[in-house]
């Protein structure tokens, strides 16, 4: 092993231990109150809010995005001049892979952040969700201590209550990551996701529900009113740490192709929006193509085995490319597919607000990368929706900084 590969493994293993320690630093026992507790707040009972919690936690964080771990910079040895050479070709995908690799030796270390801010639910607005009137004969009501007098003259004792919901889901993503070319067809990558996440619920109710007019209440009645319940939290963590490899089946025309497994291990929190409490497995097929050294095309088709129960696994796809504008100047342009094969979690009973169905998202990613020096890559990208289901932000916008040494 030459001084130049020693190098790049001693840099690669100093990176991995500041990884574990910021992972040590975050791995702290768990609070009394979760995230998804919020729901469980006393001041909304009888809302039926509790079973939105866990719903929510087993879906949230399958809608954070992960950022290519395919080097935007690539090199080949030369045994002629006894060094690594810059390939000819794009910067690559922000999201999404290619199959290319770093090159024996290389390593990448990239920082990159996300926010995230969920406002639909199956194209239903968060901030104005309504409860359904009833769900299998049954409403929501508050309880009436010693009863009331309703103004046709029956006695009564509780009252239907009409319930808006606002619910507001931050994220924000720091990201650092590491990939290391092990040989000239083998790649090896660490991603640590670091979250803040929040959750906010305000609940606006009306009592009684106007639309059951058999239980208005007499004029002037004070126990007729609208009022506003809220409550809110938020937590700092780790995600699920993912770890991925990539390996060159065949370089050359008319495609290269490359084979990609990722294991993604449950370190975040689910309870607190930042991991998916499962381990999952993700084989993928990787296809690419450079046309004249300025476009470059890729193709990738995988799956997520969720393997606590593999009937809830989800199939991915990426179709896209990069374009060089300009000689350092990039524009990445991808469209990304998630197609569940079953409801990610258990079906909420009654579902007053929504029910989590299973769900085809497709997103759609353009950014710019910018090669600020000859190994060192800057890049912005927005994430939109092309459609609207399952837990969906109305942009995810993100940065990255990248450094080949």
């Amino acid at each position: 092993m030459s001084r130049r590969f020693r190098r790049r493994w001693t840099r690669a293993g100093r990176f991995a231990l500041v990884l574990l320690g910021i992972v040590a630093a975050h791995l702290r026992p768990a609070a009394a109150r979760s995230l998804s507790d919020v729901f469980r707040d006393p001041r909304f009972a009888r809302l039926e809010l509790a079973p939105l919690g866990p719903a929510l936690a087993d879906t949230v964080a399958a809608t954070y995005p992960v950022a290519s771990a395919s080097s935007s910079v690539v090199y080949a040895y030369n045994p002629a001049l006894e060094t690594l050479e810059r390939r000819p070709g794009g910067l690559g995908p922000i999201f999404g892979e290619r199959a290319e690799t770093l090159g024996q030796g290389g390593v990448d270390v990239a920082l990159t952040y996300s926010y995230v801010h969920l406002s639909t639910i199956d194209g239903a607005p968060l901030d104005g969700l309504g409860s359904a009137r009833e769900v299998k004969g049954r409403f929501l009501f508050f309880p009436v201590r010693g009863g009331v007098l309703l103004r046709d003259g029956r006695f009564a004792s509780l009252l239907p209550v009409r319930v808006g919901l606002d619910i507001g889901v931050d994220a924000h993503i720091v990201a650092p990551s590491l990939t290391y070319g092990v040989s000239p067809d083998v790649d090896v990558n660490i991603t640590l996701p670091l979250l803040h996440t929040a959750l906010s619920v305000d609940a606006m109710t009306t009592v009684p529900d106007p639309r059951f007019p058999e239980f208005a209440l007499a004029p002037g009645d004070r126990r007729a009113r609208s009022e506003v319940r809220g409550a809110s939290a938020e937590s700092d963590g780790v995600g699920d740490v993912l770890v991925r490899a990539k390996y060159v089946v065949r370089r050359g025309e008319p495609l290269a192709l490359a084979l990609g497994l990722g294991l993604a291990l449950p370190t975040g929190r689910s309870a607190d929006l930042q991991g998916t409490g499962t381990t999952r497995l993700e084989p993928l097929l990787i296809a690419s193509r450079t046309v004249r050294d300025r476009i470059e095309l890729f193709a990738d088709a995988g799956m997520e085995v969720v393997a606590d129960d593999v009937a809830r696994s989800v199939a991915r796809w990426a179709l896209g490319g990069t374009v060089t504008l300009l000689d350092r100047l990039a524009l990445p342009v991808a469209f990304l597919g998630r197609h569940e094969l079953a409801a990610p979690t258990e079906r909420i009973a009654l579902p007053f607000f929504f029910q989590i169905e299973r769900s085809d998202a497709v997103d759609a990613s353009v950014g710019l990368r910018w090669q600020l020096a000859p190994t060192a890559v800057l890049s912005a990208n927005a994430l939109v929706p092309v459609n609207r289901d399952g837990l969906r932000a109305d942009v995810v916008p993100t940065l990255e900084v990248e450094y080949v040494f």
